[in-house]
């Protein structure tokens, strides 16, 4: 996501006063690459449903920000795709098992002279199947202040809104990373928290604890369109290679395999906690992922 991927922007990175606008220099090719697979999952108790999932995504930078924008605000644009195979049976049925998220992140990046930065923005969102397109299509609004404490900490607050799909309409945003030294790095980026040590001086291994999962607008048989939520808190540990040739920027090789500790998917009629319906918990699952970034 955008908020994620501006954050690896530094505080020497100050444009012109004029406005610019400049692609990548790799022009428009994937910046970000991401599979995500799920292990079937059979229910806890009740209808004895099943699930698994297995996703795929990719993120398309549309500017550069260290090169659009003006004066000391950069701006990233991006579109990111995500395609998510669900694979149901017994007491939880989905009418079409292909799911997509298709997002327009557009984020500002506001530098002070302390080295502290806003960051904020908007990201249009559609996130359906194929038969519920037109209840798909939300705008999440995002904000928050990113201060830089030292060159080992630093630590991020706001908020961010998403009238459809977020659960509580809006929520808190907390980050931070700490390098206790130059072999550790643990941060809380989005909803994963990692410790990972260096190997070598390419090869970083750690482990983490992330919220896994997604909402869309789904076509269901008995009541129309609805609302169907899947979360998941996985344990795991995981791997970061950096692959790049002398001269280049990062371009990280990611991997992790971990354990689902719970997962829960239900149907809203509307996006409200209490009008959810059709709860669904199932048994801890096996997690794997594997992915590719070169967005530094």
């Amino acid at each position: 996501m955008a908020v994620m991927s501006a954050g690896v922007l530094t505080a020497g990175d100050v444009l012109s006063s004029d406005w610019q606008y400049n692609l990548p220099e790799s022009g428009l090719m994937p910046s970000y690459g991401k599979f995500e697979w799920f292990n079937r999952m059979g229910e806890r108790h009740g209808r004895g449903s099943e699930l698994s999932l297995q996703s795929y995504a990719i993120t398309l930078p549309l500017s550069d920000p260290r090169r659009t924008g003006w004066e000391n605000t950069m701006l990233n644009v991006q579109f990111d795709a995500k395609v998510t195979v669900a694979n149901t049976g017994g007491g939880l049925t989905l009418k079409h098992d292909v799911l997509y998220n298709f997002t327009l992140p557009v984020t500002f990046i506001r530098k002070e002279a302390s080295g502290n930065s806003w960051t904020y923005g908007v990201a249009p969102e559609l996130a359906s199947d194929a038969g519920a397109v037109e209840r798909g299509f939300d705008v999440a609004a995002f904000a928050y202040y990113t201060v830089k404490k030292s060159e080992t900490f630093s630590y991020s607050l706001g908020l961010a809104c998403s009238p459809r799909f977020a659960e509580y309409f809006i929520v808190p945003m907390v980050r931070f990373e700490w390098k206790p030294d130059e072999n550790w790095n643990i941060s809380l980026k989005g909803y994963e928290l990692k410790a990972m040590r260096r190997v070598s001086e390419r090869l970083w291994m750690g482990p983490f604890l992330s919220a896994r999962g997604g909402v869309w607008a789904v076509e269901t048989e008995e009541r129309g369109d609805r609302i169907f939520r899947v979360r998941s808190l996985v344990l795991g540990g995981a791997l970061e290679y950096d692959f790049s040739s002398p001269g280049q920027t990062k371009r990280i090789i990611t991997a992790s395999v971990g354990s689902t500790l719970t997962t829960n998917a239900q149907f809203m009629e509307r996006n409200a906690h209490k009008d959810a319906y059709a709860n669904h918990h199932y048994r801890p699952a096996l997690h794997f992922s594997l992915g590719v970034d070169f967005r530094f």
